[in-house]
C-alpha cells in the first residue's frame, strides 16, 4: 500500500487533480452502461405495457358505462320477442283458435259452412296454419268479421277471398302462425331441402 502511495506522491498535483473527475466520470460511465441502461430498456418496456393496460382499461371502462343501458336493451327486447311469441300460438292452442274463429263468426251475424285447417308449411323458427273458412252472410257481416279476425290477439292474416254476390258465401284463406318448438326446428330444415 506504501507503495501505491508513493506513486502517487510522484505524479505531479495537477494530474492527480485531474484523475479525481476522471475516476468519477469512469465510475458513472461504468453506472450508466452497467445499471442504468438494462433497467432503462427495462424501464420502458414497462411504460409500454401500462400505457397498453391503461387503454384496455379505458376501453373496457366506457363499455362498463354503456352496460346498463346495454342491459336495458337487452330486457327491452326480451319483452319485445315475448310479446311477439304470444302472438304466435302452439300447436295445442290452435283448436282455441278456430273456436274463436267460428264465434267470431256467429256474432258477426254469419252462418259458417266451413273451417277446415290445412297441412302446416313450415318456415325458419315458425310454421303457417292456413284455415279455410267458408261463410255465409251479408257482405257488412262479412267485412265486421274480417276486421274481428284482425283484433284477435294472435296473429291471423286473411287471403284468397273469394265471394258469390248470389250465394252470399265467402271463402277465404284464414292463416295463423305457430312457434316452433326446438325439436321441430331440423325437421323445418330437412323440410325445405
Amino acid at each position: 500500500m506504501q507503495a501505491l502511495l508513493a506513486r502517487l506522491e510522484a505524479i505531479p498535483s495537477l494530474y492527480r487533480w485531474l484523475m479525481i473527475p476522471a475516476l468519477w466520470l469512469v465510475v458513472a460511465a461504468g453506472y450508466y452502461y452497467v445499471v442504468y441502461l438494462p433497467n432503462a430498456e427495462a424501464i420502458a418496456r414497462l411504460r409500454e405495457q401500462i400505457a397498453a393496460k391503461e387503454q384496455t382499461l379505458r376501453k373496457h371502462q366506457k363499455i362498463a358505462a354503456k352496460y346498463d343501458a346495454f342491459k336495458a336493451k337487452v330486457a327491452e327486447l326480451d319483452a319485445e320477442l315475448r310479446r311477439a311469441l304470444l302472438q304466435l300460438p302452439e300447436s295445442k292452442e290452435i283448436p282455441d283458435l278456430i273456436r274463436q274463429i267460428s264465434d267470431l263468426g256467429v256474432q258477426t251475424g254469419l252462418e259458417i259452412s266451413l273451417l277446415r285447417p290445412q297441412a302446416e308449411q313450415q318456415k325458419t323458427f315458425y310454421a303457417e296454419v292456413p284455415i279455410t273458412v267458408k261463410v255465409v252472410g251479408p257482405y257488412h257481416a262479412v267485412g265486421q268479421f274480417f276486421d274481428a279476425l284482425a283484433r284477435l290477439p294472435r296473429i291471423v292474416s286473411v287471403s284468397n277471398v273469394r265471394m258469390n254476390a248470389q250465394t252470399r258465401e265467402t271463402e277465404c284463406l284464414a292463416v295463423t302462425y305457430r312457434f316452433l318448438e326446438e325439436e321441430e326446428k331440423p325437421n323445418a330444415a330437412a323440410a325445405r331441402r
